[in-house]
């Protein structure tokens, strides 16, 4: 299995999890903070897109890189 994203491929949940390195958890706690990502279900599986991936990886990266309120 690739350890990148490629924009043009379109990749099964699990197959987004091993190639962006990011785990479950980390994507719901993303969720429950409002990040999404974009997934297409057929049935019960879902697919996420590589370039969808992509720019949720980078919206990931500027929200870490944002301070945190208390």
């Amino acid at each position: 299995m690739p350890t990148f994203i490629a924009p043009e491929r379109l990749y099964t949940l699990r197959g987004f999890y091993e190639a962006s390195g990011i785990s479950q958890t980390r994507v719901r706690e993303a969720r429950f903070r409002g990040t999404e990502l974009p997934m297409l279900c057929v049935g019960r599986r879902k697919f996420v897109r590589g370039y969808d991936a992509i720019a949720y990886i980078e919206r990931l990266a500027a929200e870490s890189q944002q301070p945190e309120l208390d």
